[in-house]
């Protein structure tokens, strides 16, 4: 028997039993309602008929009293109307005999009804044939008093015995009635407890069978189970016991098959592997970069020697978090990152190179972060690599102070032809035609043009070097923006552009130098207004955990997708972007929101503007 026909049985046996249960409720559900059905019908509609007998008798007595009193039309009216529902009601009861005695009250009823029929006949005859009553207050004449000693004496004793026998029979079909009520209470009683007792079997015999056939499934797979974590754990040898011919079984041959094969391509390919491992682990070893590799939790399982020379012995250090043997929380930040997104992390600011001591010197370090994965794209861990760039970084620190050098030495003779050029567009060496004039006005624009350059390359090199750091200081973001923008509004609308400002009203306060993010708000406005020729400038801010996030977006031309990885380099210029830049306000502007611990992207889509984002630290409550 496979593994599907002992489900289908075992659910079958279930499914049988509620059929059962189910129609062992059903019937008697079924001859409960019969009980009540012939309640109903036995006794319910003479107790009706009955009441309604002794309701329209009682009229007919109200008309023997209208008749007294002179009301024969109305007497005859109500007497005929009411004798005839009497009669219906008795017929009713007549057709419905069912209980012992009923057949004795209903031919009591008959006479009764026919005696009391005639003398009320006689009765009504006798006073519409006689004169009218007397005024009120007058003597009663003979005839009057003797119908209503006649009244008295035989209609109403005829009536009461009437009406008695109309009670006898109520009586007789209610006291049916609660006895029947209280044999099928009995009944019912009776039949709820049995239908307990079935359920209780069923359920307990269920239960057992439930019991039986998990234990036949599960037992097999309980056993495949354990002998799985005993070759997980490297006793390949283990084997599963086959007691089956089901799917069960079959999955144990199969799986004991498979064991066998991987006992085979362990012994073939462990040289291989072997040697892989080793090639892998000398590759990793022969790197001058240092390198650590973790597993998936952030804990470090190798270091090659140039690692070990700043962190210490790989034996020491194997199996402790990154955290830990980190001397920079960037390295242990940039691990979370990589294995928390699968995604390599690199970073190229300032804020990516780690400074770190090797042999008693201090190095510079460009972090590298790339998650590993095997072949079915399952993370195994993450590997760092820190790039020594200590030589870039001099180059880059002797090409600054060449800048800054050469700026300086510039701007003494710059300053010289600036006076020139202003002393002859004044008239001091003689009057100057239209042409000269115009040489000489160009001749100063570059001039200014020139001495720009100068004046912010300078201020880069010092950013870079550190000789201008940022003065901190707490200041609201709302009004150092709108102050910012404010400055700007007429050099943006002077062009015909829409300028927006909208800014929260609970921005928090920053820690920021005013005068420089003052600067870089400029740099980025005037950026955006030479790139856009209608539509409008906006800036927007917002609060990002522990960050505000300061927005300038324009509705220009856009920059390529090809310039967006570079656009913060020095004199990088877009084709096709007005000119009037010598490509360094971004490049200033990057140096310093990173020398706040901030960081600036920038967003963009061709035909559609760009959006500079840039941000800064909040400042401590």
């Amino acid at each position: 028997m496979n593994l599907r026909t002992k489900l289908l049985t075992g659910y079958m046996v279930f499914v049988v039993a509620l059929i059962v249960l189910g129609g062992w409720s059903a019937w008697r559900i079924r001859e409960m309602g019969g009980v009540s059905r012939r309640i109903i019908s036995n006794n319910y509609d003479s107790v009706l008929a009955a009441q309604q007998m002794k309701e329209s008798l009682e009229r007919q007595d109200s008309a023997a009293v209208f008749a007294l009193l002179g009301a024969h039309d109305r007497a005859l009216k109500q007497m005929r109307e009411h004798r005839a529902r009497f009669d219906a009601s008795f017929q009713k009861a007549a057709n419905n005999i069912t209980e012992t005695g009923e057949p004795e009250a209903i031919e009591a009823i008959r006479k009764d009804r026919d005696e009391y029929y005639r003398m009320f006949d006689a009765f009504l005859a006798r006073v519409t044939a006689t004169e009218p009553p007397p005024p009120t207050g007058s003597q009663p004449r003979a005839e009057e008093t003797s119908e209503r000693n006649e009244y008295f004496t035989r209609l109403e004793p005829q009536f009461n015995k009437l009406r008695a026998d109309c009670d006898h029979l109520l009586q007789l079909n209610q006291r049916a009635m609660l006895a029947k009520s209280e044999a099928a209470s009995e009944v019912a009683r009776r039949w709820f407890y049995l239908t307990l007792l079935v359920s209780g079997v069923m359920v307990a015999a269920g239960i057992a069978l439930a019991f039986l056939f998990a234990n036949r499934i599960v037992e097999p797979l309980r056993q495949l189970t354990a002998t799985t974590a005993k070759i997980a754990g490297g006793d390949l040898d283990a084997k599963a016991e086959v007691n089956s011919d089901d799917e069960v079984g079959i999955l144990a041959r199969e799986y004991n098959r498979m064991a066998e094969r991987i006992r085979q391509l362990r012994q073939s390919d462990k040289g291989q592997l072997i040697v892989a491992r080793q090639t892998t682990e000398a590759a990793i070893d022969s790197l001058y970069d240092p390198v650590i590799v973790t597993d998936s939790e952030g804990c470090v399982t190798k270091l090659n020697p140039a690692a070990e020379e700043i962190f210490g012995s790989e034996a020491e250090n194997s199996g402790k978090h990154i955290g830990e043997i980190a001397r920079d929380p960037t390295l242990a930040s940039a691990v979370a990152e990589a294995i928390r997104s699968q995604r390599p992390v690199a970073g190229e600011g300032a804020a990516s190179v780690l400074p770190l001591a090797v042999d008693g010197s201090e190095r510079a370090f460009r972090l590298r972060t790339t998650p590993m994965r095997d072949n079915e794209s399952h993370l195994l861990g993450a590997v760092i690599l820190l790039e020594d760039i200590t030589h870039l970084r001099e180059i880059d620190r002797l090409k600054s102070e060449f800048i800054a050098t050469a700026s300086h030495e510039l701007r003494t003779p710059l300053t010289s032809v600036q006076m020139g050029v202003h002393l002859l567009l004044e008239g001091a060496a003689g009057e100057l035609n239209e042409k000269q004039t115009e040489v000489l006005a160009a001749c100063r624009q570059d001039c200014d043009r020139l001495d720009k350059l100068m004046c912010d390359l300078m201020d880069l090199s010092k950013i870079e070097a550190g000789e201008s750091p940022p003065q901190l200081a707490k200041v609201r973001a709302g009004e150092l923006i709108q102050a910012a923008a404010e400055d700007l509004r007429p050099q943006v609308e002077v062009k015909g552009l829409e300028f927006r400002v909208d800014l929260p009203v609970d921005l928090p306060y920053v820690s920021v130098d005013r005068l420089q993010i003052e600067r870089v708000i400029s740099n980025l406005v005037i950026n955006a207004i030479r790139s856009t020729r209608q539509g409008e400038i906006r800036i927007t801010a917002d609060r990002r955990d522990r960050n505000v996030a300061v927005s300038v977006t324009d509705s220009g031309s856009g920059i390529p997708s090809e310039y967006l990885s570079n656009i913060f380099d020095k004199f990088v210029q877009v084709p096709g972007a007005p000119t009037g830049g010598a490509g360094l306000g971004l490049a200033i502007s990057k140096s310093i929101v990173e020398a706040h611990g901030g960081q600036i992207g920038v967003h963009s889509d061709m035909g559609s503007g760009s959006t500079f984002t840039f941000t800064l630290p909040v400042a401590n409550e």
